[in-house]
């Protein structure tokens, strides 16, 4: 039998990135049997070695099965303590170095970039006050139940003419357009 071909591709460096978007792509419908999970293998390096090593792979994966179906590769990458910017670049380092066209402006690939981790997105959801200047990767508010509300909000944020509220912190607010890549 035929190995099922899945529409959208997750790129992601841990658990909390996982079910952050697996919930996200839930409220829009998507079936979890139509993503494809390309985690960091726990205790074998650093996850963002993990996602930039992975990315032009998966980028010449997802752009294949573009001309068969709608498909969608997510990657997530915590910038740490560098920039947002610093990690978009070294993606598209990873794509010149790999021969691979740089993504398009139109293309449903989203590189996606929480200042410091991806728990600060989750928290700021959740109306916590934070920064991204503070490392919240053990943060006790940061379980499966306050994930499922992220990620409703996340939903709800992401719907148009949409009015942030103050508290979003700006590397939230910067991915926001990225997710109106998936088709």
């Amino acid at each position: 039998m035929a190995e099922r071909m899945a529409n959208i591709i997750l790129l992601v460096e841990d658990l909390n990135q996982e079910n952050l978007l697996r919930r996200y792509l839930q409220k829009l419908g998507q079936n979890n049997r139509d993503m494809r999970l390309r985690k960091s293998p726990k205790g074998r390096g650093s996850g963002e070695q993990f996602v930039r090593e992975q990315y032009a792979s998966e980028v010449r994966a997802i752009r294949s099965q573009m001309a068969r179906t709608k498909a969608c590769l997510i990657a997530m990458v915590d910038a740490d303590a560098g920039s947002i910017d610093d990690r978009r670049q070294q993606l598209q380092r990873e794509l010149r170095d790999a021969g691979v066209a740089l993504r398009g402006p139109a293309e449903p690939i989203l590189n996606l970039v929480p200042k410091r981790n991806v728990e600060t997105w989750i928290l700021c959801l959740n109306s916590k006050p934070v920064d991204e200047v503070t490392d919240y990767r053990r943060n006790a508010g940061v379980d499966a139940q306050s994930i499922k509300q992220a990620a409703q909000i996340l939903y709800d944020w992401t719907r148009a003419n949409t009015v942030l509220p103050t508290h979003c912190v700006p590397s939230l607010q910067d991915c926001l357009p990225e997710f109106r890549r998936i088709p």
